[in-house]
C-alpha cells in the first residue's frame, strides 16, 4: 500500500488597494495528512500580513528582566518555591542542573515540570544540546518512577512551551512531563489510524520515512535512529516532525538516541531564532510505556514556530485552527526543508 500525498489548489482573485481595476490572485494549497486524513491550507503570502502589535528583541529582553526577580525555576528559589512529591523516593529529582518537580496547577494525574536550565531566559539559538539532553533524560526517569508506582498511567507525554505565545506562563525554559491512563485524543488518532494502515502489511511510518527519502522534497536528515523530515500537511508554522525507527514508546529511548535528537533540535532552534521566532511548541507522540507497538507505530516529536512576543497577546490560531483544526500556514514544508538542510549538517 503506497502513501498517499493528497492536494488540490484553488485560486483567490481580488483587486489589491491602490492598483485600480487590476487584479491580483493568490494561491491557496490544501493538503491531506497521508495518516489521518486531517486538512491544513498554505497560502505563502499570509508571511506578508502586517501585523498591528510591536514586538522585537527589546520586548523579549524587557519581558525577561521583569520576570527574573520572583521566577519560581531561579536556582535561587527554586527548592522553596517549588511543590514536592509524596508518592515518589524524592522531594524532587535532580540531575546537575536540572530538576524535575510536580506541577502546581496540573492537568493530569501525574503532571511534572523540568526545568533544564539555570537560566532564566536563553534565547534558543544559545539552547545547547547537553541542556536539551540533560531535560529528556531527566524526563525518561520521572516517567520510569511513575511506573513502579502506578501501572495504569501507561501514556506519556513530553512537551514544550516556549515562551507566552506558545501558551507558557513563565519565561524560564521549561518541559512538562504527563502520564495518563489514557493518550490524548490526536495520539490516540494517531495511533489507531497507524494499525488500520498495518491491517494492509506495512507500517504507515517506515513507508512514509522510505517514501521521503526517496522523494527528497521534504527531507532534512536521516540517520538510523531518528530521521528529520517536515510535515506534508503541517499543523503548524514551520513544522518539523521527528521519527524514531523502531521505538513506539518514549521511555525506551538510549541515551544515544536522545542525544542525537538533542542535536537536531538545537539545529531547528537556530533555525527558529534567526528567521525570528523565539516561541515554539513540541511534543512527543508516544505509544504506551511497556508495550512495544513499533510494528505499526513510531515514536516521534513535532515542533513548530509561534509568534514572536509582543507587549500584547499574540496568537496565530484564528477560528479555522481553534474551531475547526485545520491550520493555515505561510511557508511550504518543501521550502522550509531546504532552509533547515543548511542548519542540520
Amino acid at each position: 500500500m503506497s502513501i498517499e500525498f493528497n492536494r488540490y489548489i484553488v485560486v483567490s482573485h481580488f483587486s489589491p488597494p491602490g492598483l485600480g481595476e487590476i487584479e491580483g490572485a493568490q494561491v491557496i494549497e490544501f493538503r491531506r495528512d497521508p495518516l489521518t486524513g486531517r486538512w491544513s491550507r498554505i497560502n505563502i503570502e499570509r508571511a506578508k500580513r502586517p501585523k498591528q502589535t510591536p514586538s522585537g528583541a527589546m520586548v523579549l529582553k524587557e519581558l525577561a528582566e521583569r520576570t527574573r526577580d520572583n521566577c519560581p525555576f531561579c536556582p535561587e528559589r527554586i527548592e522553596t518555591s517549588t511543590p514536592t512529591f509524596t508518592l515518589l523516593p524524592y522531594r524532587r529529582l535532580r540531575r546537575g542542573d536540572c530538576w524535575v518537580f510536580p506541577n502546581l496547577y496540573p492537568f493530569s494525574k501525574h503532571h511534572a515540570v523540568t526545568v533544564f536550565t539555570p537560566h532564566h531566559y536563553k534565547p534558543l539559538d544559545t539552547i545547547t544540546p547537553e541542556e536539551l539532553k540533560a531535560g529528556i533524560n531527566s524526563a525518561i526517569e520521572y516517567l520510569n518512577d511513575i511506573q513502579t508506582i502506578d501501572r495504569s498511567a501507561r501514556y506519556p507525554l513530553l512537551a514544550w512551551n516556549n515562551l507566552p505565545p506558545a501558551g507558557a506562563s513563565i519565561v524560564h525554559p521549561h518541559f512538562q512531563v504527563l502520564v495518563d491512563e489514557r493518550p490524548p485524543g490526536i495520539v490516540s488518532q494517531e495511533i489507531g489510524a497507524s494499525e488500520k494502515y498495518a491491517e494492509s502489511g506495512g507500517c504507515f511510518w517506515e513507508e512514509l520515512l522510505e517514501s521521503e527519502e526517496e522523494r527528497g522534497e521534504r527531507l532534512v536528515k536521516s540517520s538510523h535512529s531518528v530521521s528529520w523530515i517536515t510535515s506534508f500537511s503541517p499543523i503548524g508554522n514551520r513544522e518539523v516532525l521527528a521519527v524514531f525507527r523502531g521505538r513506539s514508546s518514549l521511555a525506551d529511548l538510549t541515551p544515544r538516541e536522545v542525544e542525537e535528537f538533542a542535536e537536531g533540535l538545537a539545529s531547528v532552534l537556530r533555525y527558529y531564532s534567526e528567521s525570528g521566532s523565539e516561541s515554539l511548541n513540541m511534543l512527543f507522540y508516544s505509544g504506551p510505556l511497556g508495550d512495544d507497538i513499533s510494528g505499526y507505530f513510531y515514536l516521534h516529536a513535532r515542533i513548530i514556530a509561534r509568534p514572536a512576543p509582543s507587549t500584547l497577546y499574540v496568537n496565530d490560531d484564528g477560528f479555522l485552527e481553534k474551531l475547526c483544526a485545520e491550520p493555515i500556514i505561510d511557508m511550504t514544508p518543501e521550502d522550509l526543508a531546504k532552509v533547515l538542510k543548511r542548519y542540520m549538517k
